[in-house]
């Protein structure tokens, strides 16, 4: 489903959940932390559920068949935790080895994931690349919304019977069509029991006068309040749209700079639950994502992030 901010409709006419959802397992309980907000999701858009494995090669870059008996029973093992915590269907997939990132878009490709969910092994601060990770590469393969769950340390994987909430899903959005491209995916995630916040950050030197962001249609030198008031009606645009098809929302513009410490400011302040946004990364698996604000915003945050990259991107 996309949606059309400015006409308050999705484009298709009709609201659409998750139906198939992919989750990347590498048999750790660390990767495992994946699989609750997985389940949430599938348990509540009644969503078949893919689990997927690439087996680790050996140096001679084959398999062994005793490796290959270990992943299958173990990814046999977490189907029917699964199938215990209420969720009937589930899939089981031992992927061909491989390039990790290309055999799972591969593979969501094939079973028509519409959702992946994978925790994201990456720390560091907010500063820091997300280099080299396959969530980094995996996002740059697929064009289907992924959820990156951080890795916490001591986090519990044996409770799949209770729902994560995604009560308070932010939005950031800049003016542009392509940061608006995460607003239906945001709702097929939150549903109408949810909230919404949707989040326009000005730039420090562009609100202090300094110049302007191109988004806003003004000279330079016309200072911050008509930046801010320009910027403050546009995401109220935005926001009753939301408002006119049913669902709970507040906008805000956050002035700051850097851009993704703004918004992780705004994210601690308001307690959002989850943050969706559209990425502007490009290129092949090998270029760097580095000085993305989606990198720095997964980095940076505690909370899930649900990550959109438009097929047109």
């Amino acid at each position: 489903m996309t949606f059309d901010p400015k006409h308050g409709a999705a484009t298709n006419g009709e609201e659409t959940m998750y139906k198939s959802i992919l989750v990347s397992l590498d048999g750790s309980e660390t990767a495992e932390q994946a699989l609750r907000p997985a389940a949430s999701i599938a348990r509540r858009s009644d969503a078949t559920l893919h689990l997927a494995r690439v087996p680790v090669a050996s140096l001679g870059g084959s398999i062994d068949m005793e490796y290959g008996k270990v992943d299958s029973h173990y990814m046999g093992g977490v189907a029917e935790r699964l199938r215990s915590a209420g969720l009937p269907s589930v899939k089981v997939a031992v992927l061909e080895v491989g390039d990790v990132a290309t055999q799972l878009e591969k593979h969501r490709a094939e079973v028509g994931a519409d959702l992946t969910v994978m925790c994201s092994h990456g720390r560091g601060t907010v500063e820091r690349a997300w280099l080299g990770s396959v969530s980094d590469r995996f996002v740059r393969h697929t064009d289907a919304p992924v959820l990156i769950v951080r890795a916490s340390p001591g986090a519990r994987t044996d409770d799949l019977a209770t729902d994560v909430t995604f009560e308070r899903v932010m939005v950031p959005l800049d003016g542009s069509a392509l940061s608006e491209s995460a607003l239906g995916p945001a709702t097929e995630l939150g549903g109408r029991s949810s909230s919404y916040l949707l989040v326009r950050v000005l730039e420090a030197p562009y609100a202090m006068g300094a110049g302007v962001h191109p988004s806003l249609p003004m000279a330079p030198g016309e200072g911050v309040g008509a930046a801010r008031q320009w910027a403050d009606a546009d995401i109220g645009s935005s926001a009753k749209a939301f408002e006119a098809r049913g669902f709970s929302v507040e906008s805000v513009t956050q002035v700051g700079q850097p851009v993704a410490r703004a918004i992780l400011d705004a994210a601690k302040s308001h307690a959002a639950d989850v943050i969706a946004m559209a990425t502007h990364g490009r290129g092949g698996v090998t270029r760097a994502w580095m000085g993305s604000v989606t990198d720095k915003v997964v980095r940076g945050t505690e909370c899930p992030v649900l990550i959109v990259r438009p097929r047109a991107a």
